[in-house]
């Protein structure tokens, strides 16, 4: 009876143990994936969302090439609104294609922080900009700083269609940094027909300026 209770006893230790470090596996797994950088995905390839410093938003642009002015062009506070004008909507097309969107963010402020790329080919002025939402990027671009200028994501490629805004509205950002919007391929605008006397650039109150 003595050693059939030894073995018993040493089969619940056994078994008690293995649940105890089953449950202990799990909790690292799970603060883990909790402590675990943001991330997106672009073309396949996945990025950092990770912005809550300078050294974070500089390295961030790192990670598709570019290499910026260690200070920002210009920071500052970003209402998005809570109802997207063609421009917004259009605008987060191409947030959307680089594994992002800025829908779940509308009505919220954010921060915008404005680098100046150095090395983007053929553009001796080019600038990237960066939405940052507690520490992590929620949306962003590179443009030049002129209104018949141009746009695209984060990888810097323009695409043959224009980011999918043929007929729709083209967004880019004029000289003090303000998001606007054209026609492209000489498409019209809703907020335009609807408004025709409006103007299709954003309220300067709406998305920041420098």
């Amino acid at each position: 009876m003595f050693v059939f209770s030894i073995k018993h006893n040493r089969r619940k230790t056994i078994a008690v143990l293995a649940v105890l470090l089953a449950a202990v596996t799990a909790a690292i797994v799970i603060a883990g994936l909790h402590n675990a950088p943001p991330q997106a995905v672009d073309s396949g390839k996945k990025y950092a969302l990770s912005a809550s410093t300078n050294e974070e938003r500089v390295a961030f642009f790192k990670q598709f090439g570019w290499t910026v002015n260690a200070e920002p062009v210009d920071t500052g506070d970003v209402t998005i609104p809570e109802k997207f004008s063609d421009v917004y909507l259009s605008y987060n097309n191409i947030q959307k294609e680089q594994g992002l969107d800025l829908l779940p963010y509308a009505g919220k402020t954010v921060q915008q922080w404005i680098y100046a790329v150095t090395n983007y080919p053929q553009q001796e002025s080019m600038r990237g900009t960066l939405l940052v939402y507690s520490g992590h990027v929620i949306g962003g671009d590179l443009s030049t700083p002129q209104l018949d200028g141009f746009m695209t994501g984060f990888d810097g490629q323009m695409d043959d269609d224009s980011n999918g805004c043929i007929g729709q509205v083209m967004p880019g950002r004029d000289s003090k940094g303000t998001l606007t919007g054209t026609p492209a391929s000489g498409g019209t605008s809703s907020v335009e027909e609807a408004k025709p006397s409006a103007s299709s650039t954003v309220p300067a109150n709406a998305w920041p300026t420098d």
